[in-house]
């Protein structure tokens, strides 16, 4: 009797064992299955097919709804299609599987700064770099929010930090020139588009914000020399052919400046119609430093 019994016990012992085997082998495939979906939504996105990628990053979540990689990415592909609002929802998703995961609050407060919710932007990104305290993309994005929040000397710390972190950097060059100009410290501006421009020469937009440096401090002949370089640079660029107008009619050049009106009227009618209204009704005009 008491042998029977232990039998019984070792027998059901060993059934309930080969089924957590089998529930835990269903899961590995579900989760490999759903690891190939997400593979397969990376090369997608990477190949900017961002429709298919989303699709890709949704199949991966119904086989695996505990999977924050794949909310994460989901809300990059949303994101990358301009749809804030539903990416806002997976990096939420992705946080909640996995409150330490640093991108995914990194790309949350990205997207907050898309939506202009420069304070909530600004709490996410600094959860980023406290959980990743080497986290460049991070910090560079975290000077953007603080400058947009009028927070300069926060916002100079963060881009500095950023290029410590990753140095030759050309866009956080770029970046912490322009909210250098903010703070009025044009020695600054001028250091970081020149690096900038060393580490890339064809940088075209960074050869626009150098003219506009050079005009607010009077260089004219400096300014148009940078905005003309932007122009061989891509002669499409409509805010250097603006700024390259406004630059002439302060210089009293009205056949030059009109020539720019000229070119802008097929590149881009509002910034035509400005300068068309410096030209012919003596506007005092702000250059684009975008």
């Amino acid at each position: 009797m008491k042998l029977e019994r232990l039998l019984s016990v070792v027998q059901l012992v060993l059934v309930l064992h080969l089924m957590t085997i089998g529930v835990f082998g269903q899961r590995l495939n579900s989760r490999l299955e759903a690891a190939e979906y997400r593979a397969q939504g990376i090369r997608q996105y990477e190949l900017a097919q961002y429709e298919l990628a989303i699709d890709s990053f949704r199949r991966a979540i119904v086989i695996s709804s505990d999977y924050p990689e794949a909310h994460n990415d989901l809300g990059s592909a949303l994101s990358a299609l301009g749809r804030y609002h539903e990416a806002v929802e997976h990096f939420k998703e992705a946080i909640r599987l996995n409150p330490d995961f640093a991108a995914a609050h990194c790309n949350l407060g990205s997207e907050y700064y898309h939506l202009g919710e420069v304070k909530l932007a600004i709490a996410s990104l600094k959860e980023a770099v406290k959980l990743q305290p080497g986290y460049a993309l991070a910090f560079n994005n975290l000077g953007a929010a603080y400058s947009d929040a009028g927070k300069t000397r926060e916002s100079i710390a963060a881009y500095e930090r950023a290029l410590e972190l990753r140095p030759g950097w050309v866009e956080a060059h770029r970046n912490l020139a322009l909210v250098s100009a903010q703070a009025g410290d044009y020695g600054r501006v001028f250091k970081h588009l020149e690096k900038a421009i060393n580490l890339e020469p064809d940088y075209v937009e960074a050869y626009n914000n150098l003219g506009v440096a050079h005009y607010y401090k009077r260089n004219y002949r400096k300014s148009a020399e940078a905005f003309r370089q932007a122009l061989r640079i891509n002669p499409r660029h409509d805010d250097a052919v603006y700024n390259l107008g406004v630059l002439q009619l302060a210089l009293k050049q009205r056949g030059e400046a009109l020539a720019q009106y000229n070119r802008l009227k097929s590149l881009n009618p509002v910034l035509a119609n400005l300068l068309h209204e410096g030209l012919y009704r003596g506007m005092v005009l702000d250059l684009r430093n975008r």
